[in-house]
């Protein structure tokens, strides 16, 4: 939401009392305040600094906010700024977040105003295409929790954990790498498709400092799975951290009984669900996914908070399928959705990269459709990515050769699995003959 007004107005029930000016708040009723902070996550003057934050990074595209109080460190001990940014080094029980000689490089640059494509291209790129990159996402988060939009008032202090911390996982995601799927490892020893990890899973238990933290991010691998995760958990209610902000991103197929046990005694559980199609679109995307028990664990989750929000990997796949997923998960998803749509980056998996979708026409035509959703006209995030994606489409050009591997390597799971691009998405399917000419 981009003003108080927006977002009041948004939530207010219609017993709620009118509130045009946020410097009213502390008028309303008490229960009416803590609804708004509690369930929907507002920080009480964050609309007036909203639009200082949003100057800095207008005039400074360079700063972020993460190598200041974030770290990264994925499956194999690679340390990063953030999930997005190149790896930086190996982690050791030596690294000093606050000492070390490449954070503090990059924190002075950013404060400077100077770039640094090195670690940080994916969100020039996106920025380029007049996306709203995770860079800026993320310190328009941080920067509210600060209270600040003045960069030099920013101190180095390690308060927020994004640890990838195995593996393990239940499904075998196409766009996804082996390296965070233990699933897609076993498929693809027995396809034959080379991979190559140095394994060597990180101790999040071991990095996480209980006294310090604020908030943990947690993805996989699949968490609902990972004794690591579940140790985290409990450690966290051993240490009377039950208020940490804990943000778990998981695929939605295993709600068990232990897991859904230790998220009800923590008081500000984030969940996203990983869900990329509707029914049998998703199943081939995050295989062998079943609708049912997904739509079934939203409303088991939906018990346990109200802050659920999905991330859609927008891929080759998917991008003339949005619109039917986005109708449904406005349908179900607590109110005001949220819906997250973030593409398949190269590198990742390149051959699923939504711009490899080889008619532009085709494209704008299915993105178009999400103008007429609920989230496109009242969420700014979402109607940005939307704008982002038919930006890009308006520019892009194919590539015969990009296509022409994209079938060659998806044919190959295809027909591991017994399921078919053919019979699921024969939109995309009929471009197999370009590759022929």
């Amino acid at each position: 939401m981009s003003s108080w007004i927006d977002f009041y107005n948004t939530i207010k029930a219609d017993e709620w009392p009118d509130c045009q000016n946020e410097d009213d708040f502390d008028l309303l009723p008490e229960e009416i305040k803590s609804e708004c902070i509690n369930n929907y996550n507002y920080v009480p003057g964050s609309f007036n600094l909203k639009s200082q934050i949003s100057n800095l990074l207008e005039t400074n595209k360079s700063f972020c906010v993460l190598p200041f109080v974030h770290l990264y460190v994925n499956e194999t001990n690679d340390i990063a700024y953030c999930c997005h940014a190149k790896f930086l080094k190996k982690h050791t029980p030596n690294f000093d977040f606050i000492e070390d000689d490449d954070y503090n490089d990059v924190r002075t640059k950013m404060k400077q105003g100077t770039k640094v494509p090195k670690f940080c291209n994916t969100c020039y790129e996106v920025e380029k295409h007049n996306g709203e990159s995770y860079r800026m996402l993320a310190t328009k988060e941080w920067l509210t929790k600060l209270q600040t939009s003045d960069v030099d008032k920013i101190d180095s202090k390690l308060v927020y954990y994004d640890v990838r911390n195995d593996s393990l996982c239940n499904l075998n995601c196409r766009m996804c790498d082996p390296k965070s799927s233990t699933q897609l490892q076993k498929e693809y020893k027995e396809i034959g498709i080379p991979f190559n990890i140095n394994y060597n899973k990180s101790k999040l238990n071991e990095i996480v400092n209980y006294d310090t933290v604020e908030k943990i991010y947690i993805a996989g691998g699949e968490p609902t799975i990972m004794p690591e995760v579940s140790k985290l958990l409990t450690k966290c209610i051993e240490n009377n951290r039950t208020d940490l902000d804990l943000t778990l991103l998981t695929n939605g197929t295993n709600v068990n009984s232990k897991f859904e046990s230790l998220l009800r005694q923590l008081t500000n559980v984030n969940l996203t669900l990983s869900i990329d199609g509707y029914d049998e679109v998703n199943r081939y995307i995050r295989w062998p996914s079943d609708w049912k028990t997904i739509t079934n664990n939203i409303e088991k989750l939906k018990q346990i908070t109200p802050r659920i929000c999905v991330n859609v990997t927008v891929s080759i796949l998917n991008i003339t399928r949005l619109y039917e997923l986005v109708k449904f998960l406005e349908s179900v998803l607590p109110n005001p959705p949220t819906i997250l749509l973030n593409e398949c980056m190269v590198g990742i998996n390149d051959y699923y990269v939504p711009f490899n979708f080889p008619n532009n026409n085709l494209a704008l035509d299915k993105l178009s459709l999400l103008k007429e959703t609920y989230s496109y006209k009242n969420e700014d995030y979402f109607k940005n990515k939307v704008d982002y994606f038919l930006n890009v489409f308006q520019q892009n050009t194919s590539n015969i050769d990009t296509l022409r591997n994209f079938f060659i390597f998806n044919d190959k799971l295809d027909n591991h699995r017994g399921i078919y691009l053919r019979d699921v998405i024969p939109e995309l399917e009929q471009f197999r003959k370009l590759t022929n000419e």
